[in-house]
């Protein structure tokens, strides 16, 4: 038998990669191997990202940096970046050699098993084979964990390399995912992240996106959800279904929803189901509901044939909406995509416009931020940071980062905001 009994775990990416993260971890907790740090750790777990071109290079060289460094420890690569080109794949497996594993989360047990020869553990450990079953990992020091409801996709955007990593959509068992919320809560988890790749996208037997979070409001406690990633086109059949939720006011009135471009022309091209005036619809609806409601959005700068006018369509579109969060993504072929096939932009192009566009966000944040100056309200502080000069951070209703210097982790506090750091409010 191997004596592998510790490990350490690097994630890159999206939320649910973090959820990822936690169910292996709640994976080697079942089997005794305990979290360390990177140098005294026997096993390296890198969960992996494959979005941007950037991203793969910067974790390519991370494996192997590594493996040169730590040649006698064990590897498991696991995420989306293997399995989205089988160059990758095989570059990782050489770079890994012998003591490495590529692996889905669920292969996971079975790979610990062969290591540990099928060792006798103090516990009966649990079936893996259906991931919504696995409970993530708690972090004592946190009230906050993350549930998945669905895992795929069933859009075919052009530019996206993740359904060929995740596979067509997969939506979990609502008794399961209710199940995994009763659990966590009895944990004393307070502030749930519902994820997936899109969250719209959620159908278990023709039980929609809507029809779930009515049985997660069902639930009791002072609680907190913030709902991650959902596309427009969910939002433009179903708002009205859907707006219902924020009435209960511990979910977050704050959603990410990526637009990708302001020229319809484009996000054709992109195989993105809606039109712009469709978004402006849904953020209409939006700011009619509650004017605050705060709204995060992705867009991305330089898709092959983007022309100036497409450019200054999605510019337009920032400067009217001015969302919370802007996320922009100068663009990268990723392999296997039809996008791959168009002619590219010329990278100086997307860098300016990228740029500029940076700049025109960084601009109004600063009166966004200046606008809460004086509000006060209930504040949810759910980190505690270590030598810093602001130690607690939480979110208030819309889901904006407020720092404070006296707080509690884990509770509500009714706070007054007197200023703002960085695109953090300042609160007592």
């Amino acid at each position: 038998m191997i004596n592998l009994r510790s490990y350490f775990i690097i994630t890159y990416g999206c939320t649910f990669n973090q959820g990822d993260s936690l169910k292996i971890e709640k994976i080697f907790e079942d089997y005794g191997i305990k979290k360390k740090k990177l140098i005294s750790a026997d096993i390296v777990v890198i969960n992996t990202c494959a979005v941007k071109l950037s991203t793969e290079s910067k974790i390519l060289y991370y494996i192997s940096n590594l493996v040169q460094k730590f040649p006698s420890k064990y590897y498991i690569i696991t995420g989306c970046l293997p399995q989205i080109d089988k160059k990758i794949f095989n570059k990782i497996e050489s770079m890994i050699s012998k003591k490495g594993f590529i692996l889905n989360i669920q292969d996971i047990p079975n790979l610990l098993n062969i290591l540990f020869k099928n060792e006798t553990f103090n516990q009966k450990l649990p079936d893996y084979k259906e991931k919504s079953i696995i409970i993530p990992h708690i972090n004592r020091k946190s009230p906050i964990s993350i549930i998945q409801i669905s895992e795929g996709c069933n859009n075919n955007c052009s530019y996206c390399c993740t359904t060929n990593a995740r596979g067509k959509l997969h939506s979990f068992d609502s008794k399961l995912i209710i199940r995994q919320f009763e659990i966590l809560i009895s944990k004393g988890i307070k502030e749930f992240h519902i994820t997936s790749q899109d969250l719209g996208n959620y159908d278990f037997e023709g039980k929609k996106l809507h029809h779930l979070l009515k049985e997660i409001s069902n639930l009791d406690g002072n609680l907190h959800f913030r709902l991650g990633m959902i596309n427009p086109d969910y939002l433009k059949k179903f708002y009205s279904e859907f707006q219902e939720i924020f009435n209960d006011k511990r979910f977050y009135r704050f959603l990410h929803i990526p637009i990708q471009s302001g020229s319809n022309k484009i996000l054709k091209k992109m195989k993105r189901h809606y039109i712009i005036e469709d978004v402006e619809t849904i953020f209409l609806k939006l700011k009619k509901f509650d004017e605050l409601f705060g709204i995060g959005t992705d867009v991305i700068i330089g898709f092959p044939s983007e022309s100036d006018d497409d450019y200054a369509l999605t510019e337009k579109f920032i400067k009217k909406w001015k969302p919370n969060i802007l996320n922009i993504s100068k663009f990268t072929v990723r392999p296997n995509t039809e996008a791959k096939k168009y002619k590219q932009l010329n990278s100086q192009i997307i860098k300016e416009r990228s740029k500029k566009l940076s700049i025109i966000f960084s601009d109004y944040s600063d009166n966004f931020n200046k606008q809460w100056e004086g509000w006060e309200g209930m504040v949810f502080y759910n980190e505690f940071r270590e030598n810093a000069q602001f130690s607690y951070m939480g979110r208030n209703l819309y889901y904006i980062p407020v720092l404070n210097k006296n707080a509690v982790v884990g509770q509500n506090k009714n706070t007054k905001i007197t200023g703002y750091l960085n695109h953090s409010l300042i609160g007592l």
